[in-house]
């Protein structure tokens, strides 16, 4: 899978947040899912941060796979 600039990714908040889909508070340290085009920021719970981690990586796999057809 190729990776861009702009691919959302799992980090370590550098800075306190919120959660973008259920406005939990995201600590300073605290894993989180972000996407950098918009800034959203999504904490690591399954139904939040997993859910948006699933989402783009088989968004990105079916892209990979059309590609080569």
């Amino acid at each position: 899978m190729r990776r861009y600039k702009c691919d959302p990714r799992w980090i370590n908040a550098r800075f306190k947040g919120e959660c973008a889909r259920c406005r939990r508070a995201i600590r300073t340290g605290e894993r989180a899912f972000y996407y950098p085009e918009d800034r959203s920021l999504y904490c690591a719970a399954e139904e939040c941060g997993g859910a948006a981690s699933r989402e783009f990586s088989a968004r990105a796999f079916d892209e990979d796979n059309n590609a080569l057809m």
